[in-house]
């Protein structure tokens, strides 16, 4: 091993000057080292692992910061595009709620015209026979000639007075279908009219998007080379520490500590020089740095068992990752906008309430106050237990069937996945946009299609729906929920401290270790 190596990579415009600051920070120099007892050189190379580690978690949670920011503004998207369907969809019923009144006003005109005719006719009758009460029993030759014509002129009269009220009846409805077609006409301008705000809304919302995720996605693919190099530089230290104690020293002399910062620093630098030379070409490799699945966040006590030889240094997150590909499924151009139309109209009484959160303060039965939100399909009589079970099972087995399929922003939808949409920034330089996929919501909307819960295709409409529960007691199928309102990332627990995701572009369907970062304080359970 080389004793006066060359100091490289300090100087790379992404990480080099960011880590030899945190380096200097966290780690001692050489010179600095006392030369005392093995005890305290032991002691020395513990602290640097420390500090390793305490470096490892901070860039983890940054990279895992902007991961969520990120998918914030992808997810801002997504809720311009389940609005807007929503509004073209009322547009739509109210344009037919307008055509049916105007064929009920067209038949209630037949009608009255049909009844004034009628009405027209008796007159035309009456005046020209002359009908008056004594002409009609004049010449009657006995009483009972003329109770008889009296009888009749009381049916004439009836059948006048149907008449005259059927025209009076036709005329009301007229009015009314008049009426009810001017009202329906109205609501259609307005729908239409919200439909258009809606629609510039979300064109707004996509460029704003756009705009933001170009600028974070430079800071990402740094914050990510930083993070993977921090990594790589603890596994180097513990390997070389664990080198330095089974040979019993350093054949050249150096001190253990030496030893352990050199391996470290020789791992970041190669990783740093690896991961891209210059800003651009990290921005162009934004997403693909990452070689670890990432990790939940680690506290400082966690982080100084794990220097002292616990296992945390291990990706929790990989498990289940091995597990073969899903079938990635077909794509049309129809799929292209992330939420279809027609997506929407299969669950359109169930998306009319995403607009307006329907929760209700309550108290669960350890006395842990939940919110209860409108089921998904009210009129479902409530599961047995045996029930809950096998439809939780459903829900995973449909999500875990989709593990390897890409990540694709605005992809998937209750029939599986489908193709991505353009961001201009990161989902773009991955080819979202022609790949066939999931995001975040859409894999979840997937998921719990499969039980009849049709969901929004966006992650904050998600959050309000089913009974919230504390993330203390998440169970198996609940949605677990990342960002303000849940208006940032979501993924399904499995138990057992793992969860399956669609995490972001460049990545896949896959099995990982919870995040405890940015999750919100509810889970989220609809079975």
């Amino acid at each position: 091993m080389r004793t006066n190596r060359t100091r490289r990579g300090w100087a790379r415009p992404i990480a080099g000057a960011m880590i030899v600051g945190l380096m200097a920070a966290h780690v001692p120099t050489a010179s600095a080292q006392p030369t005392g007892g093995d005890s305290h050189a032991e002691s020395t190379a513990d602290g640097v692992l420390q500090s390793l580690v305490r470096e490892v978690t901070e860039r983890e949670r940054t990279v895992s910061d902007l991961e969520l920011k990120m998918g914030s503004l992808r997810e801002d998207v997504n809720r311009a595009n389940v609005d807007l369907g929503n509004a073209r969809r009322e547009a739509r019923r109210a344009g037919d709620a307008a055509d049916e009144a105007k064929r009920t006003l067209g038949g209630t005109r037949d009608d009255l015209r049909a009844a004034q005719g009628t009405f027209d006719d008796m007159a035309r009758a009456a005046m020209r026979q002359g009908y008056s009460l004594p002409s009609a029993l004049g010449g009657a030759s006995d009483a009972a000639e003329v109770l008889d014509r009296s009888s009749t002129l009381r049916r004439e009269a009836d059948k006048q007075g149907l008449v005259v009220d059927e025209l009076d009846r036709a005329r009301t409805e007229a009015a009314n279908a008049d009426s009810t077609l001017r009202e329906m006409r109205r609501k259609a301008e307005e729908a239409s009219t919200e439909a258009e705000r809606l629609h510039g809304e979300a064109e707004r919302a996509f460029k704003e998007a756009e705009r933001l995720l170009n600028d974070e996605r430079i800071k990402h693919a740094a914050a990510v080379i930083q993070r993977d190099a921090a990594r790589a530089a603890l596994d180097a230290a513990r390997i070389a520490l664990d080198a330095y104690n089974r040979s019993g020293g350093s054949s050249d002399g150096r001190s253990e500590d030496e030893v352990v910062r050199e391996a470290a620093d020789d791992a970041r630098d190669e990783v740093t020089a690896n991961g891209g030379a210059t800003e651009s070409d990290a921005a162009a490799d934004a997403g693909d740095a990452p070689t670890v699945t990432p990790r939940p966040s680690q506290t400082d006590e966690s982080a100084a068992d794990t220097a002292n030889g616990s296992s945390g240094s291990g990706d929790s997150g990989t498990s289940g990752e091995s597990g073969t590909s899903g079938t990635s499924g077909t794509g049309t151009d129809d799929d292209e906008a992330g939420t279809s139309d027609s997506d929407a109209d299969a669950s359109e009484s169930d998306a009319e309430t995403t607009t307006t959160p329907g929760t209700t303060d309550g108290t669960g039965t350890n006395g842990t106050a939940v919110q209860t939100a409108t089921p998904a399909n009210p009129e479902s009589p409530s599961p047995t237990a045996g029930d809950r079970s096998a439809k939780i099972e459903t829900v995973i087995s449909r999500a875990m069937s989709q593990i390897g399929v890409p990540y694709a922003w605005g992809g998937g939808n209750a029939n599986g996945p489908t193709k991505g949409i353009r961001d201009g920034g990161v989902a773009d330089a991955h080819g979202d946009y022609n790949k066939v996929g999931f995001d975040c919501s859409g894999l979840t909307l997937y998921a719990y299609a499969g039980i009849g819960i049709n969901l929004p295709h966006y992650t904050g409409y998600q959050y309000q729906r089913g009974t919230h529960y504390p993330a203390s007691q998440m169970e198996r199928g609940d949605l677990i929920f990342y960002g303000p309102n849940g208006h940032g990332h979501v993924a399904i627990y499995l138990g057992n401290g793992q969860m399956i995701e669609a995490p972001q572009s460049g990545s896949h369907v896959r099995v990982t270790a919870v995040r405890y970062n940015g999750m919100t304080p509810n889970v989220v359970r609809l079975v």
